[in-house]
């Protein structure tokens, strides 16, 4: 009994021990911006910032979140509210909202092991989890501030929901849980949402057929419900606007600039899905991508039927995902931006890591899996590399990184020295939400005053406008008489700025 407990201890151990090396490679990769505030502080981050602010320190409640690329459709609220504790417990400060971006992604990797665990072995945890730590795709996520950004993790408690529906007999709060994290998918990314909730409901007519109990679509249909009740509420107060926005637009001939025969529409859709899956598990080497995919193709066709129960609803599920987007996309014919297919890496690694499984399953050796799994997170985390890109600091000439824009308010801030001004800014995407909040934010909080738009100082914040430079050269021109300018400095980020006096 003894022996049997020390080698549970050992065998606990050599799990913690992948795991943490795991974690620790993933938040390596995930936390550099937020340690050296370099991580990207752009348009979309100074408007949810403020958005924050107004919930927090104005008690502004809101029942939609922000625009989307579809005039008159919204991102859900549910974002805002999920930040909340965040900026709360951070003071505000947006490199607290960065780092809890990375802390999601590391807890993902965490979750990916859990799932992997419990649907296969200790093997298929570890492939799972370093894979999710180390795809460059889904570590891009975790270092941008961004609503869709955050769809991998809740597609990971999508799988877990299933996990458990799949395997227990008494299961309706996980039909629950499912119904609430579908929901959620929705409303961070709609187009992404949509497709994926359409295609795990087609995966579970296949896998459950007439199992399904009317039960279990009531707690089903209550989770969703409980996510999407703001948004219904604004669609009952304006006269379901959005829905009758994106119905128009998805029925609307496509929006390309040069309209896409169906053949084209084909190809354009297979590229986009192939650049995908090799920037998820190939560093967008595209040579390994295809091997990748073949490798995939023929494990599932020759290990498939020998698989567990639970591994192939997986299987039957993530293929119907799969294809359920494919075709969609293609019904959808407009241009097929990034994040409505965010969290398709998830999809991609998971069924690659089942892929991976089944050989080791079906060969009983786990030598050629493990040196397949290293070579793969080789290509995807060179050490070298990553050195080479935290050494090189290329956040130096980058006017939309944090830093750099703390910079530009401490500049200000000195010259001004204690007394009024006002500033003017100049910044390629027009609204100037980042300068905006900083101004709010960061300015009283450390030098104990705000901004006076009366005040006879002003300072003009100009932000290089790559491959349209002659539009800073514009605005300049259209206010060449708007006060004398005493100064002129240009910053190492590119930002000019120019002090006047009226």
């Amino acid at each position: 009994m003894k022996i049997g407990k020390i080698n549970l201890r050992k065998f606990l151990n050599k799990e913690l021990l992948a795991l943490g090396l795991t974690v620790l490679i993933g938040s390596f990769l995930r936390l550099q911006g937020v340690l050296t505030n370099s991580f990207a502080y752009t348009y979309d981050v100074g408007r949810d910032m403020i958005a924050l602010w107004n919930i927090v320190v104005n008690h502004d409640l809101v029942f939609i979140g922000a625009t989307t690329g579809i005039q008159g459709v919204f991102y859900g609220p549910w974002w805002y509210y999920m930040l909340v504790p965040f900026f709360v417990l951070f003071g505000g400060d947006p490199s607290g909202i960065a780092l809890t971006m990375s802390l999601v992604g590391i807890l993902s990797i965490v979750l990916a092991f859990i799932i992997g665990k419990k649907i296969g072995n200790t093997f298929l945890a570890i492939i799972f989890s370093l894979l999710v730590s180390v795809s460059p795709n889904l570590v891009s996520h975790s270092t941008q501030i961004w609503n869709p950004n955050i769809a991998p993790f809740f597609v990971l408690l999508v799988f877990f929901a299933l996990f458990k529906i799949y395997t227990l007999e008494k299961n309706n709060k996980y039909f629950l849980l499912l119904g609430l994290f579908l929901a959620i998918n929705i409303d961070l990314e709609i187009l992404w949402g949509i497709l994926l909730t359409l295609g795990i409901f087609i995966s579970q007519a296949f896998i459950l057929k007439r199992k399904i109990k009317l039960k279990q679509i009531a707690f089903l249909f209550i989770g969703a419900l409980v996510i999407a009740a703001p948004r219904l509420l604004f669609e009952i107060k304006h006269g379901f606007l959005m829905s009758k926005s994106l119905i128009t637009f998805i029925l609307s001939k496509n929006t390309l600039e040069d309209p896409l025969t169906f053949r084209q529409l084909l190809e354009n859709r297979v590229s986009s899905y192939f650049d995908l899956f090799s920037s998820s598990l190939a560093f967008n080497n595209q040579i390994v991508a295809v091997v990748l995919i073949v490798f995939i193709v023929v494990a599932l066709f020759l290990f498939y039927k020998k698989a567990s129960d639970v591994i192939k609803k997986f299987i039957i599920t993530l293929v119907t995902v799969l294809v359920v987007f494919f075709v969609g996309t293609i019904i959808f014919s407009h241009a097929l931006w990034p994040h409505y297919l965010v969290g398709l890496p998830v999809v991609f690694i998971l069924l690659f890591s089942i892929s991976l499984y089944l050989l080791s399953f079906k060969t009983k050796n786990l030598i050629i899996p493990y040196f397949i799994l290293i070579v793969l997170s080789v290509i995807n985390f060179n050490p070298l590399r990553e050195i080479k890109n935290v050494t090189q600091a290329s956040f130096a000439g980058d006017a939309s990184v944090y830093r750099n824009q703390l910079e530009v308010v401490d500049y200000v801030y000195r010259e001004s020295q204690g007394k009024d001004f006002k500033y003017v800014v100049y910044t390629p995407p027009v609204h100037d939400y980042t300068y905006r909040y900083l101004f709010m934010w960061y300015g009283p909080k450390t030098y104990k005053y705000s901004p006076n738009e009366e005040a006879r100082t002003a300072f003009f914040i100009i932000e290089p406008d790559p491959g349209y430079e002659d539009r800073p050269k514009w605005f300049l021109e259209a206010r060449k008489n708007d006060g004398k300018i005493i100064k002129s400095k240009i910053l190492k980020s590119g930002v000019v700025i120019q002090t006047r006096v009226h």
